[in-house]
C-alpha cells in the first residue's frame, strides 16, 4: 500500500469513529436523564405531610419570635435566644454590624430554613404551621438585589397583581419615583433586559418596590433594601416602608441607621443575640452598641461631605 493510501485510511478512520464516540455520549446523557427523572417523578409521587393544627388560612397579625436560636451546623451557633415583636400598623426595625445574624433572622420569618429552638409568630401561629401557599400569598420579602425578569415593565409588574389595570401600575410607580423616567421612554412597555440590567441600581430597587406594593402584602420584610442604591432611590425606598408601616406588619433590616430613627421598635443584634431595644433616642441615652454605631457612622457621613465639598 503505498503512503498516500495509508493516510487516507488513517484521515477517514478517524472521520468514521467520531459519530460512534458521539453517540455512546448521547447514550449516556439519555440515561442519566432518565435517571433524574424517575427520581423527580417519585419525589412528585410522595404524598403531603400534614400537620396536625394546620391553620386554613394565613392569620395576619403581629411578627414574634420567641427565645428563637439557630445554626446551620453544630459547631457554630448563629442565632441565640432571640426574642423580638414586629407590631403591625408600627415599622420595627433591626439593626447591627455585618455578620450578626440579621439576614438570617428573614430567612426564618420566611420559612426557608426551621429554627433549632424557640418559634416564630404571626398572629399568634406559628410559621412552620402556616401552608407554604398560603405564606407566600401573604408574606413578602424585597431584598437588597430583588430579581427582575427579561421583558417590558408591564411584564414585571403584573406578577405583583396579574389583575392589576394599567392606572394601577401607573401609580405604584408613582410612589416609588419611577413614572417619571419611565413616560420618558416606552412607558409600561419599556424593554428590560435580564435581571434588568439596562437600570441603574436604584431603579431596579425601585422597580422592585413597585411589585412588592402591587403584592398588597400582610407582613413586609425588607432585608438591606436601600444597599448600594443612589441617595434619591434610598428616599424613595425609605418613604415607602414607611407608610407601608401604618397599615402592615413591616420588619425593617438595615445597616443604616439614620433610616431608622422614626421606628416605633429598634432592635440591635449583636454576635446572635439581641443586646438592646427601643426607641432612638432611647437607644441614644442607654449608650452601649447602637450608640458605638451611630456616632461611627455620623463620623464617616461627615467625613463624606466634607471630602466631597472639598
Amino acid at each position: 500500500m503505498s503512503l498516500s493510501g495509508c493516510l487516507f485510511i488513517v484521515l477517514i478512520a478517524a472521520d468514521f469513529f467520531i459519530p460512534m464516540r458521539q453517540l455512546g455520549s448521547f447514550f449516556h446523557i439519555a440515561m442519566n436523564g432518565m435517571a433524574a427523572s424517575d427520581k423527580i417523578f417519585r419525589l412528585l409521587e410522595l404524598p403531603k405531610a400534614k400537620i396536625e393544627g394546620t391553620p386554613e388560612r394565613f392569620c395576619a397579625g403581629d411578627l414574634c419570635l420567641e427565645h428563637v436560636s439557630f445554626s446551620y451546623d453544630k459547631e457554630r451557633i448563629v442565632l441565640q435566644d432571640v426574642s423580638l415583636q414586629g407590631k403591625k400598623n408600627q415599622l420595627t426595625a433591626l439593626v447591627g454590624e455585618s455578620g450578626c445574624g440579621k439576614s438570617t433572622i428573614a430567612s426564618l420569618v420566611m420559612g426557608q430554613h426551621r429554627v433549632s429552638d424557640g418559634r416564630i409568630t404571626i398572629g399568634g401561629v406559628p410559621v412552620s404551621q402556616i401552608p407554604e401557599k398560603e405564606r407566600m400569598s401573604h408574606m413578602m420579602y424585597i431584598g437588597h438585589d430583588s430579581y427582575l425578569f427579561k421583558g417590558t415593565v408591564r411584564d414585571n409588574l403584573l406578577m405583583g397583581k396579574p389583575d392589576a389595570s394599567d392606572e394601577e401600575l401607573w401609580e405604584a410607580l408613582r410612589k416609588v419615583r419611577l413614572d417619571a423616567f419611565l413616560q420618558g421612554e416606552k412607558g409600561l412597555s419599556s424593554e428590560l433586559t435580564e435581571k434588568a440590567s439596562n437600570l441603574s441600581g436604584g431603579q431596579r430597587q425601585r422597580l422592585a418596590l413597585a411589585r412588592a406594593l402591587l403584592c398588597d402584602s400582610d407582613v413586609y420584610i425588607f432585608d438591606e433594601a436601600t444597599s448600594n442604591v443612589d441617595a434619591e432611590s434610598e428616599d424613595a425606598i425609605i418613604a415607602q416602608i414607611y407608610e407601608l408601616s401604618e397599615t402592615k406588619t413591616v420588619l425593617m433590616i438595615s445597616h443604616r441607621l439614620a433610616n431608622v430613627t422614626k421606628a416605633g421598635r429598634i432592635y440591635v443584634l449583636g454576635q446572635g443575640r439581641i443586646v438592646q431595644s427601643g426607641t432612638h433616642e432611647s437607644l441614644l441615652a442607654e449608650g452601649s452598641v447602637y450608640q458605638k454605631l451611630w456616632n461611627a457612622q455620623q463620623e464617616l457621613e461627615q467625613y463624606g461631605k466634607g471630602g466631597a465639598q472639598a
